[in-house]
């Protein structure tokens, strides 16, 4: 086996039985599928038991334990050289999975990669690929793949953040942890948002608590002034930034994945301006790297919380 994924339910039969049946169909890499349960009770743990084998292993886990543990526990059993982590509303589409693993052994300096993503129902309908740019410049991967090791070397999701925010804090480990990050050229998954249109509802209310919860959270461990990387950002940068925001406002321009790509390489911190030309003949773009190491950023994020320091000088993540 090659690979491990990773993927967590709870009541979502059918979109669960849409994801597992899209990850046999689709990849051919030899894939242990791990589903891990939080106490369904509409009929996913008889479907989970009915397929269970060698190559999907069902997690009876029976209780809420919030997103990032439930992960977790199952990486720790995780035995194959990659693992990828998916959600339920998830759909493997064009092979997107063995060709993430295709990049990863092209290239052993990066330590992940983000199966880009599109969303087919939801608010967000007609963007070419999800993934936002967090406060600290670091664009985000939502589903991604890596090495086994680097997901262990940096601890797996962080438990602090419970459920919301875990995606963003992994990529800013295995970022600041050295290595390169990459985005698949091609839409790998479909995704199935699920969210009340009502955005007074007792649950978009709940979410956005959790989301406010989670950025601060973030802040505190990933910003500018908490890594010490707040060097302002050349004149050169900033015209970029803004020439990129200015044709992604464009309303004929919003759905189109140049402009989406044109916007991430203009504003995100860690992604060269000269990106398209650099990965032009490659399976992936949007390359993210950092020239300091774990080591380099644990002992400047300690030293910050220490000595109640907003910025630390000496470390540059440019």
């Amino acid at each position: 086996m090659k690979l491990s994924v990773v993927l967590g339910t709870y009541n979502r039969l059918d979109q669960l039985k849409r994801c597992v049946e899209s990850i046999v169909r689709e990849t051919r890499v030899l894939t242990k599928i791990y589903v891990t349960d939080a106490g369904s009770t509409d009929g996913t743990i008889e479907y989970l038991q009915s397929i269970a084998s060698e190559t999907v292993i069902p997690i009876l886990v029976g209780e809420k334990l919030g997103q990032a543990k439930a992960y977790n526990d199952v990486f720790e059993i995780v035995d194959t050289p990659y693992v990828c982590w998916l959600s339920d509303d998830n759909e493997v589409t064009g092979a997107g999975l063995d060709r993430a693993i295709g990049i990863l052994e092209s290239d052993p300096r990066i330590g992940m990669v983000a199966l880009k993503t599109r969303d087919v129902q939801g608010p967000f309908l007609g963007t070419p690929y999800i993934g936002g740019i967090s406060p600290a410049g670091i664009l985000n991967v939502n589903q991604g793949m890596l090495p086994t090791s680097v997901l262990r070397e940096v601890g797996g999701f962080s438990e602090e953040f419970r459920d919301y925010g875990i995606d963003p804090a992994l990529t800013a480990e295995v970022l600041f942890s050295g290595y390169k990050i990459v985005y698949t050229r091609e839409v790998a998954l479909l995704h199935y948002r699920n969210w009340n249109e009502d955005p007074k509802s007792e649950n978009r209310q709940w979410i956005r608590e959790r989301h406010a919860r989670a950025k601060a959270l973030y802040l505190s461990r990933y910003s500018p002034e908490a890594t010490g990387s707040g060097r302002p950002a050349s004149k050169f940068r900033n015209v970029l930034k803004r020439a990129g925001r200015f044709f992604f406002a464009r309303a004929s321009l919003r759905n189109s994945a140049l402009a989406r790509d044109f916007l991430n390489v203009t504003t995100a911190k860690y992604i060269n301006f000269m990106d398209p030309v650099l990965t032009w003949n490659k399976p992936y773009h949007l390359v993210q790297k950092i020239a300091a190491g774990r080591q380099r950023f644990e002992q400047t994020y300690s030293e910050a919380q220490e000595s109640g320091n907003k910025t630390v000088e000496g470390l540059s993540l440019d």
